[in-house]
């Protein structure tokens, strides 16, 4: 009997993968469950995993690490999908990826195994992650094997064999949640014509429903992190957990997206991120105060190429490394601080401060006594006032 390292949710899928690699390939299986920050158990996940028949669980909780390497990266570079996904699952791949080779070193395993969706993006993910790894590990995909078309005849092979399953098993929904923020799809979500149902949304509050009164928050960045909340020094973990609390209380953060897929066709995705929209609404508007016009507009382009490359899988290649070394140069005087207003569901930057800003008042409100521009013309005295604040900016910022 071989051995196989499963990467283990704790879900139906994972847990039947389980039981199938051992009674069906004949596997020994090992599985790994890597904590991202989901609401989930993990004694109970691990004892579910030995039930459904594993040899080994090993839990890493790599949280911080998702956040500091991944998460924070994506912030920088303002990476969003299509305009509106702020790539919670796709950047969680990749780490997992990581620790599923590295466990699969460990126990001296020659196959990894996952049991994402045969439609799906993450097969791609993490398959192509796994393999820039290391490609002599081969890879399993019970999910793509087994003859179980349909989710109904998963959970009647769950209930023939008396696998453990908790009630998100039997949810009509396919969901990923992480600390970085959540997603569902599947169910009553293909019918396009029709408003999500009130079950789809797990974290956040319905808009309507949150407090009639806004709320202010402001967030410090430090060369394009987050690092305090108000006036409290946080770590990457407790920030991230305050914010997501503060923006599901004021139902930010929900997306409703028809998104193109890795196989060439639609789906429709729900996603929940209220801390990290936040922090995108936050990092956007402290860029605009501090970097200058043509950076400001190339970061934005590259930033979607940068946000296509994490969602196809690419994270081990040059050209994700390229753009990350792209970005953190970008980041070097994007420190400050920007307020920001929750009310039911909104989030607007209402103000802001950095010591290395580009904004200057005087010459914004650049006036000759009457009140218009001077007698050169409009057309060079706007010139001559971009010369004058790109001069300043420059002039200002230190020298290393």
């Amino acid at each position: 009997m071989g051995k196989v390292v499963l990467a283990y949710s704790g879900g139906l899928d994972t847990t039947v993968a389980i039981h199938w690699l051992k009674h069906r390939r004949n596997f020994r299986v090992s599985v790994l469950t890597v904590n991202l920050g989901y609401d989930r158990d993990i004694d109970v996940v691990g004892e579910r995993a030995l039930s459904a028949g594993a040899e080994t669980v090993h839990v890493v909780d790599v949280r911080r690490t998702f956040l500091k390497h991944y998460c924070w990266k994506a912030l920088r570079a303002g990476a969003k999908y299509e305009e509106a996904y702020l790539l919670s699952c796709a950047l969680s791949r990749p780490l997992i990826a990581t620790e599923l080779v590295k466990t699969a070193h460990n126990q001296g395993a020659n196959v990894v195994a996952h049991a994402a969706p045969p439609l799906g993006n993450d097969q791609f993910r993490l398959e192509r992650c796994i393999t820039a790894l290391d490609p002599r590990l081969r890879i399993l995909s019970p999910i793509r094997e087994w003859n179980m078309k349909t989710r109904t005849e998963v959970l009647a092979y769950a209930r023939l064999h008396n696998l453990e399953i908790d009630d998100r098993g039997r949810d009509p929904y396919t969901r990923d949640q992480n600390i970085w923020g959540t997603r569902a799809s599947g169910g009553d979500l293909a019918d396009v014509s029709k408003e999500p149902e009130d079950d789809v949304w797990v974290w956040t509050k319905d808009p309507l429903d949150a407090p009639d009164e806004a709320e202010l928050v402001t967030i410090h960045f430090l060369k394009g992190e987050p690092v305090r909340l108000n006036d409290d020094k946080l770590e990457p973990i407790e920030l991230m957990e305050e914010l997501n609390s503060i923006g599901a209380r004021h139902g930010v953060g929900r997306v409703d997206l028809i998104e193109d897929r890795l196989l060439g066709f639609k789906n429709r995705e729900v996603y929940e991120s209220p801390g990290a929209t936040m922090l995108h609404a936050a990092h956007d508007a402290l860029e605009r105060l501090v970097l200058d016009h043509d950076s400001l507009k190339l970061k934005r382009y590259m930033g979607t190429v940068y946000a296509e490359q994490i969602y196809t899988g690419n994270w081990f290649s040059t050209i994700q490394e390229s753009l990350a070394a792209f970005f953190k140069q970008t980041q070097e005087y994007v420190t400050g601080s920007v307020t920001l207003r929750l009310f039911k569901g909104s989030v607007s930057a209402i103000r802001g401060e950095s010591e290395f800003s580009t904004y200057d008042r005087e010459l914004a409100t650049l006036r000759d006594e009457g009140g218009d521009l001077g007698q050169g013309g409009s057309d060079s005295m706007l010139a001559w006032a971009r010369m004058q604040q790109l001069t300043r900016a420059f002039k200002q910022r230190p020298r290393l």
